[in-house]
């Protein structure tokens, strides 16, 4: 009988188990709990902590004497202990991070604390560990407050695990200075995931000109802002943050390359005259005057940012103001210079005659000085004006008596400037004038560097004045100038996205028509190394495929990606293949992906870069890898399951029931 009880009671527990199984059991009210919130974040990040219901467990109104106030104290550390632990003793490095005032009547506390650079070692006072990227822990322990005496319970009563994350850092800024207006290529690491990027320069939001704008699978970016062209001279900070992830550097923007006033800013062609400035990058010295390269003499190179040269304005340089740009590297800066009206003989009187004759002679523009008269190489006395005043003169002089019939050459001199006229001996026949030469075009390209994008100049002289020069390549316009009036132009555009190699402008204003040659680069861009999936791996759907970012001066890069079923991609074994990507990843559609995965084989992926001169690197090796379909369990089949279950635990039960109230 006895053993006959034994088998009921026993029976009783097992029906009840088996229905506690069976019903879903009700949640539990949350007591005692410690959180933190967020579970993970980086040195310096704020975290909030929360003890929910801790007042019946670590603090009492009916003891004697009478707890007066209970405080939680929250540690941040790096060893595992258990509950119960002392915290002084068991953890070998700690930090008390916080300490907040337990609710009275609730028992909840809520305190932050800031996820700290290291921990300090119980042992010794000299003795610390710097926190870095992994687990840690938080543990609680309580100070209470008796209406006489004080009591700190060292005891671990609560712990939860905390993950600290690297922070997110930037690369070195290329570069870290130059001017106002620059570009800065920024890039970084440890940032989340797939997150909006900001950039700020000082309080000043920018726009990246290229590159990123998000980050990438891994946390990584790579983008380029302009330095804005406000910018003082000095150090600023550049700000990049993308979520929770924040991370500075410091640009030094240099002062603006300067041209020194000119002394001598305006005189007649052929005026030799100094040029100097300040704060320009270390390298050669070029100096156009319209877009004309002139030869500079003095510093040709520059010193500490500084130079003096002297450079001589071209002969047939037109009066008016004109354009003076001194180039160093990239850095180019103008000035103006006013050719004053050129130095003029007024019609000889009389402009011919017999040996003997008296001419007079008249001129306007010239420099102050004497006045010197040649004729032909015999110099001559001269009577009236024998200094310019104001520029002006007017002189007599007398054909040499032993002249010889012709025409003579009459040269006036004042100072530097020499200008002449003919004078007709008359007494034989005159000779046949040698024809006025045709006026001709002339062109000049200037082109420092040769990557797409860089800027090309171009100036010409010969062209219709007043007219529209257009330049063009392959039939598309690229540039338009407008032609001033002594028949010269000058223009600045980018080389365009073309094939690499030398090149052809086409340039006209309806009535000349010339060329001109440019070179576009032919330097292939670096290979993309490839990131995922690992060699050999069976992946499942959705896949995709990743790769390192590839930087070429000639931009944008592209790239070009292929799947193949035969690791030397012939051409009947490529099965996928896409053209100019823009990002440094690819993903499968789904339905690509379930293609793959039916076919059950091992495939092949390989990748290239292209640079915008549309130059190619050669392609990485093909890596091996096998596509299978998601894993999936019929919702059918699972409800299925959980209804025969019940169904046999109420019969187990049911029967149980029978077979108990039988015997009793």
């Amino acid at each position: 009988m006895k053993r006959l009880r034994i088998v009921k009671l026993f029976s009783i527990a097992l029906v009840l188990s088996l229905l506690v199984l069976a019903i879903p059991a009700a949640p539990a009210l949350a007591v005692n709990t410690v959180t933190v919130n967020p579970t993970q974040g980086q040195i310096g990040r704020s975290i909030s902590v929360t003890g929910d219901a801790l007042l019946t467990a670590y603090r009492s109104n009916n003891t004697t004497p009478p707890i007066y106030d209970s405080f939680a104290q929250i540690y941040f550390a790096e060893d595992n202990v258990a509950i119960n632990s002392i915290i002084d003793t068991n953890v070998r490095t700690y930090l008390l991070v916080s300490e907040a005032l337990v609710d009275e009547t609730t028992g909840d506390f809520t305190a932050d604390f800031t996820v700290p650079s290291r921990l300090d070692g119980y042992a010794s006072s000299t003795f610390h560990d710097d926190v870095r990227p992994g687990s840690y822990y938080v543990y609680v322990t309580f100070i209470k407050y008796y209406t006489d005496n004080v009591v700190e319970n060292k005891t671990i009563k609560f712990k939860t695990t905390f993950t600290v994350t690297a922070s997110a850092t930037l690369d070195p800024l290329s570069p870290a200075t130059g001017a106002a207006g620059s570009d800065v290529i920024v890039s970084g690491a440890n940032f989340p995931v797939s997150t909006a990027l900001v950039f700020r320069f000082d309080a000043t939001t920018l726009t990246p000109k290229s590159g990123h704008t998000a980050t990438t699978s891994g946390g990584l970016f790579l983008s380029t802002i302009m330095v804005p062209p406000a910018a003082t001279a000095g150090p600023h900070t550049i700000t990049v943050t993308a979520g929770t992830g924040t991370a500075t550097a410091t640009f030094t923007v240099t002062a603006s390359a300067t041209l020194n006033p000119l002394t001598v800013a305006s005189g007649l062609a052929g005026t030799q005259i100094p040029i100097s400035g300040t704060n320009f990058p270390a390298g050669t010295i070029a100096i156009t005057f319209d877009g004309t390269p002139l030869t500079v003499t003095g510093s040709t190179q520059t010193s500490g940012g500084s130079f003096s040269s002297f450079i001589t304005i071209p002969a047939g340089a037109t009066a008016a103001v004109h354009t003076i740009t001194v180039t160093v590297g990239a850095t180019s800066v103008q000035t103006s210079f006013t050719v004053t009206a050129s130095a003029l003989l007024n019609p000889l009187n009389p402009a011919s005659g017999p040996a003997g004759t008296q001419v007079i002679l008249s001129g306007v523009n010239f420099p102050a000085g004497n006045i010197a008269v040649i004729f032909d190489s015999t110099p001559l006395t001269i009577s009236g004006s024998l200094q310019t005043t104001g520029g002006s003169f007017q002189s007599n002089i007398t054909v040499p008596a032993g002249s010889v019939a012709g025409d003579h050459t009459i040269s006036v001199m004042v100072g530097t400037v020499t200008e002449t006229a003919t004078f007709t001996v008359t007494g034989a026949p005159t000779p046949t004038p040698t024809p006025t030469p045709t006026p001709s075009t002339d062109i000049n390209v200037v082109q420092n560097d040769f990557n797409v994008g860089a800027p090309i100049g171009i100036g010409g002289a010969g062209f219709a004045a007043g007219s529209t020069v257009t330049i063009k390549y392959g039939g598309v316009t690229r540039a338009t100038a407008q032609v001033e009036p002594n028949g010269t132009f000058q223009v600045i555009f980018s080389i365009p996205a073309i094939a690499p190699g030398a090149r052809q402008f086409t340039i006209s204003d309806g009535v000349n028509t010339t060329t001109a040659s440019f070179v576009v680069e032919a330097t292939a861009p670096a290979s993309p190394a490839a990131l995922l999936p690992d060699p050999g791996a069976k992946i499942e759907i959705p896949v995709t495929f990743d790769w390192d970012n590839v930087t070429d001066a000639s931009l944008p890069v592209t790239y070009d990606f292929q799947i193949a079923t035969d690791e030397d991609f012939t051409t009947d074994s490529i099965i996928l293949g896409k053209t100019a990507l823009t990002e440094s990843l690819f993903m499968l559609t789904e339905a690509e992906g379930l293609e793959l995965a039916s076919d059950n084989a091992t495939y092949f992926w390989r990748v290239k870069s292209v640079d915008g001169a549309l130059n190619e690197s050669g392609w990485t090796t093909g890596s091996e890898f096998l596509a299978s379909g998601p894993s999936t369990f019929p919702r059918w089949a699972l409800i299925l399951i959980i209804v025969f279950g019940a169904i046999f635990v109420f019969g187990l039960g049911f029967w149980l029931g029978r077979r108990m109230a039988y015997y009793y």
